[in-house]
């Protein structure tokens, strides 16, 4: 009669083990507004992109590196817009008439993420070429900032922005 006993106590430290709550079913945040004031300070920080990658992972420029990394991204607090200032070089032609980005951004703020929504164009004569991208807030410090798509550790897209000095 000591089989009953066994199988009860297995039965009863199974249901509490199940009962038990997981802390890993609450979302984790993955970054706070606190830690977003790095990204636009107290009303505006500006940012220089260094680097545009079409894959992180694999250490692969965008072909629209050049054009890209000599431009001055302002991070504005109150509005969630980003003021560009784009750099000499164009992406689609070499002299292009007509540049123009638009780069905005928000906070998704019970999950953590901070996303950059970025649009870029620019016309030569009767042609016109843009792009459009979404990439998430991967890592943050004071000085450097990484948006990218994909899993961590193996990004594709990605764009590199360092503080202005």
């Amino acid at each position: 009669m000591q089989a009953p006993k066994y199988f009860l106590a297995i039965l009863l430290s199974f249901t509490f083990l199940m009962g038990c709550k997981n802390d890993d079913d609450s979302p984790k945040i993955k970054f706070s507004a606190e830690q977003l004031k790095m990204v636009y300070g107290d009303s505006q920080k500006s940012w220089r992109v260094t680097a545009h990658y079409d894959n992180y992972a694999y250490t692969q420029f965008s072909a629209f590196n050049d054009c890209y990394k000599d431009d001055i991204y302002t991070f504005k607090a109150e509005t969630e817009e980003v003021e560009v200032t784009l750099g000499s070089l164009g992406c689609y032609w070499a002299s292009p008439d007509e540049q123009v980005a638009t780069v905005s951004y928000f906070y998704v703020e019970d999950e953590g993420r901070f996303y950059l929504e970025h649009g870029r164009g620019e016309g030569s004569g009767v042609h016109f070429a843009s792009k459009f991208f979404i990439l998430e807030l991967e890592e943050i410090s004071e000085t450097r900032l990484l948006f990218a798509a994909g899993e961590k550790g193996r990004y594709s897209k990605a764009l590199i922005l360092e503080t202005v000095n």
